[in-house]
């Protein structure tokens, strides 16, 4: 088994030097435009979220839209025997992931291998890639994949950190600041997912416009099948929030806007979707002494398939949150015709335009009067899915991959017919 593993990994080495004389010969000899681009995938590495899923999305796309474009994706290259292997990834035929497990039974001392390797070779193996420029689609590339960077284009979702530090993980506060101005400083090119997310890049870290690339999600095709079964255990008439349990989603308003609906008289329940995060300690004894608490249903992470039916079936979606960066389960709620009852703040009014009831974030009772209002008025509550339904038609992964890809390459000083925007 070491043997073959060490015999695997010159292969691939070989093979990745081949792989790159190759491409100068297409592009010198014969002339031909290809570009290749690494990408951080490590969100695909946790369970995923908003942000995994915006790669994803993008990932399966890219190739479909842009022929030129090879990717090369990013994460742990080699694992020890007791680390577990990849989950299932976006991959097509001009797309590559490598992964070295170094299996049981390995003749060497595991740790000084694993160091060996994420030292030297795995550098070695980057500058053999020869990315063009690199992709961090989570706000800033891990430290490990310097070595992969010549050019760098960045996603940045929102700046909740610097709007609302008080909501921010301890952690992800001190990374961001550390090094999200760094980060944006050196980007050839930044990708922000909403018009609200570039104004603040402009107001609060003084980013020109010219740097900035306006790119809408789009809606994952799963959300606009068949759905399956609904658990067992769902309420029949509830409201839906979906999104980890964190303050930024303003979980005091919603908990207490739900109890004045249903002491206005709201019939139904509130079902939560999420894991708690962090700094809800209070958010969590609210809960636990609501005098609704026998009407709140708290799962944890679903499945997407499983998201998709409870999603179908509820009578709204409620996101009284104080920041998103783009809100994708709006998007996917107006896809499956469920009204949404969103915050007036941020980004929302701009992803939901008129398809929805915009409130106070600040003022529950606000919350209440919309969920009470939909609930008592069947027409409105079709005229919005309607509504819903038609706008989140327009929001295209294709489409944010086209322009995705037309940031790449007006980074790489190639001309293309694509556009480097898709704002909807």
């Amino acid at each position: 088994m070491t043997l073959a593993f060490w015999a695997h990994l010159l292969r691939d080495l070989l093979g990745t030097f081949f792989s790159r004389w190759r491409r100068f010969y297409r592009r010198v000899v014969k002339g031909e435009a290809e570009l290749v681009v690494g990408v951080d995938i490590f969100p695909f590495f946790e369970r995923m979220t908003g942000v995994g899923w915006y790669a994803w999305n993008l990932l399966l796309e890219l190739p479909k839209v842009d022929p030129q474009l090879r990717l090369n994706l990013y994460a742990h290259t080699f694992a020890a025997p007791d680390e577990p292997a990849p989950p299932p990834l976006p991959l097509s035929p001009r797309t590559r992931f490598r992964f070295h497990h170094i299996p049981a039974g390995f003749l060497l001392p595991v740790k000084p291998t694993i160091a060996f390797l994420r030292t030297v070779v795995e550098p070695l193996f980057f500058f053999l890639d020869g990315n063009d420029l690199f992709f961090a689609p989570n706000f800033f590339p891990p430290r490990r994949h310097q070595a992969a960077i010549r050019q760098l284009v960045v996603t940045v979702h929102d700046l909740a950190f610097l709007r609302l530090p008080h909501t921010v993980q301890q952690e992800t506060l001190d990374n961001l600041h550390s090094r999200l101005p760094e980060t944006l400083a050196k980007a050839a090119a930044i990708i922000a997912v909403s018009q609200a997310t570039a104004k603040d890049l402009q107001q609060l870290l003084g980013i020109r416009p010219h740097r900035i690339h306006v790119i809408h999600e789009g809606v994952d095709p799963l959300f606009l099948r068949e759905p399956g079964e609904v658990p067992a255990h769902i309420p029949p008439r509830y409201l839906l929030f979906v999104s980890t349990l964190e303050p930024r989603k303003n979980l005091l308003g919603l908990l207490r806007g739900f109890q004045q609906a249903v002491e206005g008289g709201y019939p139904g329940h509130l079902v939560l979707v999420g894991r708690w995060g962090w700094r809800t300690e209070e958010a969590q004894e609210e809960l636990a002494r609501s005098p609704v608490r026998e009407r709140i249903l708290h799962l944890d992470y679903l499945p997407r398939a499983a998201l998709t039916a409870v999603l179908r079936q509820a009578e709204a979606l409620l996101m009284p949150s104080w920041l998103e960066g783009f809100g994708l389960p709006v998007v996917e709620a107006m896809a499956c015709g469920v009204p949404v009852i969103a915050s007036n703040t941020s980004s929302l009014p701009e992803v939901m335009g008129d398809a929805g009831l915009l409130v106070d974030p600040a003022k529950p009772e606000a919350l209440a009067q919309a969920i009470l209002k939909l609930a008592s008025d069947p027409r409105l509550k079709i005229q919005l899915g309607e509504k819903g339904k038609q706008r989140a038609q327009l929001f295209q992964w294709q489409e944010a991959a086209r322009a995705t890809a037309g940031v790449f390459h007006r980074v790489a000083g190639q001309e293309t017919g694509f556009p480097d925007a898709y704002c909807v």
